[in-house]
């Protein structure tokens, strides 16, 4: 996503203030230790962060993003990694995953660029690449704290509060959920509140 167009086509470059070397967050770092994961989908992959935390125990690593540098360096931080790992870019509208459905599926400050929506048919296209008993994370901004006026171009429509992603998949099984205001900092000393929703649902099913 271009920072000052908004451009979210594949090949553009993303606003991503989880740049390279940022570790993974810490509910991911989570559920690589909880073991019994063979294959993992990082649908806007940034770095690779959510992706190289599964590299010593998964089989399987894929990741796509619009952003076209963040692809080349997830593909060189998972290089070595005793696993079929794969990064293209692609969007959330675009991407056909090869090994659909996955144990895991991440979706981490993404969601929140889309209007209503594009983000109601994305939410339906990250539970189809989730398998039946599979684990699906999402992290994103909400509007319960105003969208910062700098990145309002970038997010023009997000989810108004908690209730809209709570209510998508309220007939999965909540594994872990958190919703939160938190201050950061970005490059150049640029300072945010963002109000935040991070779950791990269970897709209905097993194999």
């Amino acid at each position: 996503m271009d920072p000052n167009t908004g451009d979210g086509r594949a090949g553009a470059r993303r606003w991503n203030p989880a740049g390279d070397g940022a570790p993974p967050s810490a509910e991911i770092a989570w559920l690589a230790r909880s073991g019994g994961i063979a294959s993992v989908l990082d649908a806007g992959c940034g770095w690779g962060r959510h992706l190289a935390v599964f590299a010593g125990t998964a089989r399987t690593l894929h990741g796509f993003d619009p952003d076209e540098e963040g692809v080349a360096a997830t593909r060189e931080r998972l290089r070595g990694a005793a696993a079929d790992t794969r990064a293209w870019a692609a969007t959330l509208a675009s991407a056909e995953p090869p090994a659909a459905p996955y144990d895991v599926v991440v979706c981490y400050g993404v969601l929140h660029f889309l209007p209503r929506t594009e983000r109601a048919d994305a939410y339906d296209r990250l539970a189809s690449w989730t398998r039946p008993g599979g684990l699906l994370a999402i992290a994103s901004f909400n509007a319960a704290v105003p969208i910062p006026p700098d990145l309002r171009p970038l997010m023009p429509e997000p989810p108004p509060d908690s209730g809209e992603l709570r209510t998508r998949f309220a007939d999965w099984e909540t594994v872990r959920a958190r919703s939160h205001v938190f201050d950061d900092e970005h490059e150049g000393g640029i300072r945010h509140t963002h109000s935040i929703d991070r779950l791990i649902v269970r897709a209905p099913g097993r194999t």
